[in-house]
């Protein structure tokens, strides 16, 4: 999923909760929940781990979709009341935690994270390794769906 997409659910889910505590532990778990479903980047994936030549594009994507994320995050937080940010904003931190560990794994190899890297991919992968992987277009266009439904929730 696009950390967009993990961004929103996590503003919704703290927008809900009016807990940060809460917003934080349920946009972690929605996190590992939702990227079960097939979204398209496992060639993303594979151009960052095994064609180390294409890497650069990898890394750009994942720019990219950060850009994204923060300009859309921070455009609901300025046009919307929202009555407790800091559940808005422990929501948003819980539902892209995951993938930036994952990133920090991925540049450091730390066995401290290892654990985590391998639980995420469990999740990640669990429908993907066995009725294959949808093509990134159709994904995105689904999370474009998403996000606006879900942006309505705030």
């Amino acid at each position: 999923m696009t950390l967009t997409t993990h961004a929103t659910l996590g503003a919704v889910i703290g927008h809900a909760t009016g807990n940060p505590l809460l917003a934080f532990i349920f946009g972690f778990i929605s996190h590992l929940l939702i990227d079960m479903i097939p979204h398209g980047d496992t060639g993303i994936a594979d151009n960052y781990k095994i064609h180390k030549r294409r890497r650069k594009q990898a890394i750009a994507y994942v720019m990219v979709d950060a850009v994204i994320a923060i300009i859309f995050v921070l455009l609901l937080a300025n046009t919307r009341d929202i009555e407790s940010m800091r559940a808005y904003s422990f929501g948003i931190i819980g539902g892209v935690l995951p993938d930036l560990l994952v990133g920090i794994y991925e540049i450091t190899k730390t066995r401290l994270l290892r654990w985590f890297n391998t639980m995420h991919f469990f999740f990640h992968d669990y429908f993907v390794k066995r009725k294959g992987d949808v093509p990134l277009y159709y994904a995105i266009m689904a999370q474009i769906v998403l996000i606006a439904y879900l942006q309505t929730k705030l």
